[in-house]
């Protein structure tokens, strides 16, 4: 160690250097013991200084050790002094540290020592560390050193030329790196310019000057940024925080308990804007849920790969040698050929039978499940792939002279493939099955469903949380919504309201409306709304958006979709607010709860039509129904009495409506039907149980037409007593008897 540090500090001259990094790193440990020791109020410790009553900073006594050691450094640089320079490069080492120990002080002129803002002083300390081992290590910025040598003393000006260009080029490299928000690769790449080229051609931080400058109009890099930003730099800040307050403190933490505050005078209701990151990464999700996977892509990836298989085992064979009877494996390969066309053939034929049997006899939502199901595809194409690697070895034995290699290792990896092909096609007839099972088919809907609740119901609150006057106070506060005006800040806007837009009469004088002209996907179908978004261009933009259609509805050319209202509602980009909505080609179960209870009410239906007369599916689609409805019966009521999108209207479904989606159908046209009555009656009365009293009217309604209906149907008392009972089952009483 001694050998190391006398040849590598002491005879390269950077014995200053090292004392100055030492002295640094202990007055900055040394200080930031100091000031917890004082903020916890040690009593044995000596505390601030403050002669006459005025606080000084430990920045005061950095600036004066480095004005001293910095005169002496000066005043001493044409002399030999070792010593001297030693000793004067550790008193400027403890000067920068008490003054970058306060660098916050200095960035916002204001004692934000331990705020949250505090913390940049401690960045600051690293990076001056960071940069100070890296000299010490003998790199240099950008390689001047180097660069500089080589322009004094080149032998000719093209070495001149090509070492100011190597600088010159890798100073644009750290600007752009810096310019994207790495901080930390574009100092170090300055010393290694290496890094400066992950620096330079990855994507910037969604907040940098150059995602602001050229992501404008990206929306893939700027969900990409984002992603990266969330999946890696997010947890090494909290590390790096987590490491900060170790060794320096916690961080906006009062040092006194906080004064009684006095009661404010009323201010007007405020509104915010959701957070631009979180909002952005919820859109991606929901976008990605709802992208429909092309049927052809995987088989064709599989196609394509098994030729560069082919391809490589046929090479493969040629270096091993293998000399193997052409004729056994001329006879293998076509037969493993013959069997995977085959095969394939027979699997498209009971695909599509199963998916017009399904069609026909289920609902016709069978055909996108099939469609989306990843057996399906993975077997289709993982037997053309079989086939297509095994024609193609077999053309090769045909076509090799007699003394030729025989290609024993790609007949054994075919004959693999069949064993693989045969346990997918196990697979894919049990998933067709499964499919073609009613019972299975809705569980999967219901599943969907689920997914699609918690997705567009984030908040779940208890009926007994909030009183029933409260939800009719919010909806008048929803109807009445006033106009923001908009308080700028740097964390998520919050503004006051202002007094409410009063509407003219005239529609076209005191709303705009923004039409739907031609869509990116194929589909006219409303998938989804980012709510959370349009929720933010109202803020900033003063206004009010309310859709004019709903998710699930088919939007013909030229149809007004959403309403802007407000003073400045001309000033709203239309291109912008329309990308807040997603159009696709089906209405599916996942896509909104409407949806999955529209998806089960149609099996429903199916079942209880005159040709198929099949009560008991139609109880268990009751079952899903039930469980459904009681999922969104609390999250609506919550998400009426939310506050995250008061500036925007229209979106929002009522339990009415989901009452009336589920179970009008199946009750109107189960006429003479006494299992679904009952089935029927006790989902209502399940729902009058558990919901609170703003949610009874759309139940006690139903419940009173199926009364009407009853006696309207069963003149028989027996028969009419039978249908009254409410029953799980449909039996005709709890228990399942009938009397």
């Amino acid at each position: 160690m001694t050998h190391w540090f006398d040849h590598a500090i002491v005879a390269t001259g950077r014995l200053p250097l090292f004392l100055f990094l030492l002295a640094f790193i202990a007055t900055f440990l040394f200080i930031r013991i100091s000031v917890r020791l004082i903020r916890a109020q040690v009593r044995w410790w000596p505390g601030n200084v403050t002669p006459g009553g005025m606080h000084l900073h430990h920045e005061f006594f950095g600036v004066i050790a480095m004005l001293l050691s910095g005169f002496g450094l000066v005043a001493l640089s044409r002399f030999d002094t070792p010593i001297a320079d030693c000793v004067l490069a550790a008193i400027f080492g403890i000067g920068c540290a008490l003054v970058l120990d306060e660098f916050a002080l200095i960035l916002h002129l204001r004692d934000v020592y331990w705020e949250k803002e505090g913390r940049s002083s401690v960045d600051a300390v690293f990076v001056a560390i960071a940069i100070g081992v890296l000299f010490l290590l003998g790199l240099r910025p950008l390689g001047f050193s180097d660069a500089a040598t080589e322009i004094a003393a080149g032998p000719d000006p093209g070495t001149r030329i090509a070492a100011a260009v190597i600088v010159t080029a890798n100073v644009v490299l750290a600007v752009i790196t810096l310019m994207k928000g790495k901080l930390w690769t574009g100092l170090i790449g300055m010393f290694i310019p290496f890094l400066l080229l992950f620096g330079t051609f990855r994507v910037a931080r969604p907040r940098s000057p150059w995602a602001r400058w050229f992501y404008a109009g990206k929306e893939g890099k700027l969900d990409k940024a984002i992603r990266r930003e969330i999946r890696y730099r997010e947890p090494l800040i909290r590390w790096k925080i987590v490491v900060q307050e170790a060794l320096a403190g916690r961080f906006g933490v009062p040092d006194l308990p906080p004064v009684l505050p006095v009661t404010p005078a009323p201010v007007p209701p405020r509104v915010a804007a959701p957070n631009a990151v979180a909002t952005a990464i919820r859109w991606r999700r929901t976008r990605r849920e709802q992208r429909v996977v092309p049927t052809w892509r995987l088989p064709v990836i599989l196609v394509v790969l098994a030729v560069i298989a082919a391809i490589l085992c046929i090479t493969l064979d040629e270096s091993l040698g293998l000399q193997v009877d052409s004729g056994t494996l001329a006879t293998v390969l076509g037969v493993i050929a013959g069997a995977m066309a085959t095969l394939t053939g027979l699997v498209f034929t009971a695909v599509t039978l199963a998916m017009q049997f399904g069609a026909s006899q289920i609902s016709v939502r069978v055909i996108p499940r099939l469609q989306r199901e990843p057996v399906m595809r993975w077997s289709i194409g993982f037997f053309l792939a079989t086939f297509v690697f095994s024609v193609m070895v077999a053309m090769d034995l045909a076509l090799a002279e007699p003394d030729d290699t025989t290609p024993g290792v790609s007949t054994a990896i075919a004959a693999l493939l069949t064993v693989v092909s045969a346990f997918l096609f196990i697979a894919l007839v049990a998933k067709v099955g499964t499919v073609l099972n009613s019972a299975q088919l809705m569980r999967w809907i219901a599943a969907d469903g689920r997914s699609a609740i918690r997705r567009q119901f984030p908040d779940e609150v208890a009926p007994d949380e909030v009183a029933p006057e409260e939800v009719a106070a919010e909806e008048v506060a929803a109807v009445e919504a006033p106009e923001p005006v908009l308080e700028h800040g740097t964390h998520d806007a919050v503004v006051p309201v202002g007094p409410p837009a009063v509407d003219s009469g005239h529609p076209d004088d005191a709303r705009r409306i923004i039409h739907l002209k031609e869509t990116a996907t194929r589909g006219r179908v409303l998938l989804a709304v980012n709510v959370a978004k349009l929720q933010r261009y109202a803020v900033a933009g003063h206004v009010r958006f309310d859709l004019l259609v709903a998710v699930g509805d088919h939007v013909p050319h030229d149809v007004g979709v959403i309403a802007v209202s407000g003073d400045r509602r001309n000033s709203i980009a239309a291109h912008k607010v329309l990308r807040c909505l997603l159009f696709g080609d089906t209405h599916q179960p996942s896509v909104s709860p409407a949806a999955a209870l529209q998806s089960i009410s149609d099996i429903a239906l199916k079942a209880i039509s005159s040709a198929g007369n099949d009560p008991s599916t139609v109880v268990l689609a009751l079952d899903h129904t039930e469980d459904l409805l009681l999922m969104l019966a609390p999250r609506v009521r919550a998400d009426l009495l939310s506050t995250r999108a008061t500036l925007v209207g229209g979106y929002r479904r009522s339990w009415a409506d989901y009452v009336a989606i589920g179970t009008d159908e199946i009750r109107r046209h189960s006429h003479g039907q006494a299992q679904v009555r009952r089935r029927l009656r006790a989902l209502y009365e399940t729902l009058a149980r558990r919901c609170p009293d703003d949610q009874q009217p759309p139940i006690t309604e139903r419940l009173a037409a199926l009364d009407e209906q009853i006696d309207r149907e069963w003149q028989v008392p027996l028969d009419r007593r039978l249908a009254l009972a409410p029953d799980r089952q449909g039996y005709g009483s709890e228990r399942g008897s009938v009397g």
